[in-house]
């Protein structure tokens, strides 16, 4: 019955009813055993249909996943109960406007953060906040729902969907009289309310985002450190002095791995670089920097810092860039070839990351921290890992780290490797070469049980120590953070917006 009351709306080519099919929006990144199969999937092509689909699942008395571009590690859309709806957004794609005078954007959830790039080649303009590295796949409005560890005051308004189907604006992008979204606050502020609310408040149908001119002026460094603790002081105080634009750390395993790019990959990579340069030249050079760097630039360093400078002219950026040399170079870093971060300003998406060189699995678990408390978190950290280092060596299950610094806040982020079966949900996603090369690799549910072990206990280190996260989804622990009277009115906000819980049931906390 359920089949034909959404085919009716949507049409028969719009609901998944195959169970292989239903099967692969029962995990992300990651499987997650005795997860329910959605009932349906369902994939609407306009806010009005979702709508429609929000108003006959509430007849029905089911509940509804929203999913985005589906890179979750935190069983933000997976189901928690049986008898779910998957609502599938990826059809909402379109980018409906970009103002250049009013520097704004307005889109639907589901695009992708490289279309958004690719869209606003020529104008000079940006978003003033930026996606995640996985945004070749990434949806804009994923993100909005899950967070970005750095500031979302470039959310300027929201479309919503609520759960009996209301559809409703935040921001001036509400206003009867003259409907224009150029500002974010007109009363309280709604539209912060339903960011980070990973689709239990609403469905996104579409985001207002503020757009920015990209500074004249840049400028990369990069230096190698000896220890964690030295390069994460020198970020923080980078990061202090409001000198870098971009500040990511990596370790020796992220470090060898960081180049070793087949050779397809990097020849688009040195091209996209060309191509962003000032100029022509410059961005020749850019590349042929790079390529003499080559796929073992990094093999010897321990923990390398990346760094981009901005400013409003090119002496502005040089000057930001002198401040941090010293600040890096007193910190006991190095300074070595900016090739990494010169090739990120290029090409600043890709999905290449989500699995290992050869095919290995990957999962990530991650805290962010007042800059104020790197000294006292990475130690605890380090033990951490010293403690399982036997247990994990013994299964083949390595460990990386991404640094990244926003503003005022400090994450870290812990990566977990091993050889286990790709799924396919990866293989959607990897090469045809790529996917038939990692198809033969086995299951290795020891390993994978163990990274899960390991990665729950992280986790719960990083709530122990005070840590903010992103995608908390069912994963992090955000009842048990909170003051119980805040947490309270978060749960009475849930009850009115959506008195039977049948948005995405389990996330944040609500069942």
């Amino acid at each position: 019955m359920s089949h034909a009351a959404f085919a009716a709306i949507l049409g028969a080519d719009h609901v998944v009813a195959d169970e292989t099919e239903r099967r692969l929006y029962a995990q992300d990144v990651m499987q997650w055993p005795g997860a329910p199969v959605p009932e349906l999937v369902v994939k609407p092509g306009s806010a009005a249909e979702v709508v429609q689909v929000l108003q006959r699942a509430a007849q029905l008395g089911m509940a509804v996943a929203p999913r985005g571009g589906g890179m979750s590690y935190t069983k933000g859309y997976v189901p928690e109960k049986a008898g779910t709806v998957m609502l599938d957004l990826a059809r909402l794609n379109q980018i409906v406007e970009i103002n250049t005078r009013d520097l704004y954007v307005v889109l639907e959830p589901a695009v992708t953060w490289q279309q958004l790039s690719e869209a606003l080649k020529g104008t000079g303009l940006r978003p003033t906040i930026t996606g995640p590295i996985s945004g070749a796949v990434s949806t804009v409005g994923g993100a909005l729902s899950q967070n970005l560890p750095g500031s979302m005051d470039g959310v300027l308004g929201l479309e919503l969907v609520l759960a009996d189907g209301t559809r409703v604006h935040t921001g001036s992008w509400a206003i009867t009289r003259a409907k224009s979204p150029f500002f974010r606050t007109y009363g309280p502020d709604l539209t912060g309310l339903f960011l980070g609310d990973t689709g239990a408040y609403a469905v996104k149908t579409g985001a207002v985002l503020r757009l920015e001119h990209v500074p004249e002026g840049v400028a990369f460094a990069s230096f190698a450190f000896d220890r964690m603790i030295d390069i994460a002081g020198a970020m923080a105080e980078v990061a202090h002095h409001g000198l870098a634009a971009k500040s990511f750390g990596m370790d020796p395993l992220k470090n060898r791995t960081a180049t070793k790019v087949d050779m397809a990959e990097g020849a688009r990579t040195l091209v996209d670089v060309a191509r962003s340069g000032k100029s022509l030249v410059q961005g020749i050079r850019d590349a042929a920097r790079i390529a003499a760097a080559g796929r073992n630039a990094f093999d010897d360093v321990k923990w390398s810092l990346h760094l981009t400078f901005e400013g409003f002219d090119q002496h502005t950026a040089d000057a930001k860039k002198a401040a941090a040399q010293r600040i890096c170079t007193g910190k006991g870093g190095r300074e070595i070839e900016p090739s990494i971060p010169v090739a990120m300003r290029a090409k600043p998406y890709s999905i290449r990351g989500f699995l290992g060189l050869e095919g290995e699995r990957w999962v990530p678990v991650h805290g962010v921290f007042a800059n104020s408390r790197v000294d006292q978190v990475i130690p605890r950290v380090e033990a951490f890992f010293a403690e399982r280092g036997a247990a994990l060596e013994a299964a083949d299950i390595r460990h990386s780290f991404l640094l990244s610094i926003n503003g005022p806040q400090w994450l870290v982020e812990p990566m977990f490797y091993w050889f286990d079966e790709v799924t396919p949900l990866h293989k959607r996603h990897l090469s045809p070469k790529n996917a038939e090369r990692f198809g033969a690799i086995p299951a290795n549910p020891n390993a994978r049980d163990l990274v899960l072990k390991t990665r729950t206990d992280l986790r719960d280190l990083f709530f122990d120590l005070g840590a903010v996260t992103a995608q908390v989804g069912k994963y992090y622990n955000l009842p048990g953070a909170l003051e119980p009277e805040t947490y309270a009115l978060l749960t009475r906000i849930k009850d009115l917006l959506d008195p039977d819980r049948r948005l995405n049931p389990g996330n944040l906390g609500w069942r």
